[in-house]
């Protein structure tokens, strides 16, 4: 299988660092394919801007959307965004390395988001080819993700809240462009564990992806689920983090 790890934090010397090396490692010597991106070591640009645009003119409005768009018809996406879609192009099965910080992702991997799973590329949703029918829905991934609060904090009773919802609107961009979502992998706690403890985080992680082509997927709804009104029809039940009561926030 063809793996694209992706590594996502400023500190070569971190548990993220250590997890997605030695994870490298252990699936190329499964016979595995690998490449390998760390984001803050090769510089990746996470800023979405009119500048990744050569076609754009100084008095455009820029519409972000369509600007990826005419870039993907017209041939012109900048070299450091067509080098990441080869890869994911390439790969069955794509892992993300990150910590959780302030309850998201690191800026630099929300900008790889941002910029990479892009209109053209991953989706196109005038044309519905997104979710289930999307342009990247035979590809999987993988978030491999370090917290420092403990695992109980993380539940529905504790003081973060529920890690599924927290975790939802990461979630639902990788679903919403299609790639289908293996359960995350969530090594919790690092900043208080040892050393022994950490090792035993990454056996299990390798030990996951020994049979990761057939490990449980996160539930996400397909279009079909919905009515033309974008709600989901009366005989479908809510089965997602991000489809549960309460709506507080709606006025």
């Amino acid at each position: 299988m063809n793996f694209y790890i992706i590594l996502a934090h400023p500190e070569s010397k971190s548990f993220n660092s250590s997890i997605a090396n030695e994870l490298r490692v252990f699936l190329e010597n499964k016979g595995h394919k690998v490449k390998f991106n760390d984001l803050y070591k090769n510089n990746f640009n996470p800023l979405l801007s009119r500048e990744n645009f050569s076609n754009q003119s100084d008095t455009d409005l820029v519409q972000f959307p369509k600007a990826q768009l005419d870039s993907i018809i017209n041939n012109t996406t900048s070299s450091d965004i067509e080098y990441e879609h080869k890869n994911i192009q390439w790969s069955d099965i794509i892992i993300l390395q990150f910590p959780l910080w302030l309850y998201g992702m690191p800026a630099i991997l929300k900008g790889w988001c941002d910029r990479v799973l892009s209109e053209g590329f991953a989706h196109q949703p005038s044309k519905n080819l997104w979710f289930d029918k999307s342009l990247l829905n035979k590809k999987k991934i993988l978030l491999s993700i370090t917290t420092n609060g403990k695992r109980e904090t993380y539940s529905s009773k504790g003081r973060h809240g529920s890690i599924n919802i927290i975790l939802w609107p990461i979630i639902n961009a990788f679903a919403f462009s299609g790639i289908n979502i293996i359960k995350p992998f969530i090594s919790f706690d690092v900043i208080r564990c040892g050393q022994i403890q950490r090792k035993s985080m990454i056996e299990k992680l390798k030990k996951y992806t020994e049979n990761i082509n057939n490990a449980e997927l996160v539930k996400i709804h397909k279009l079909n689920d919905y009515e033309t009104n974008g709600l989901l029809k009366n005989n479908i039940s809510p089965m997602t983090a991000g489809q549960q009561k309460p709506d507080d926030f709606i006025h």
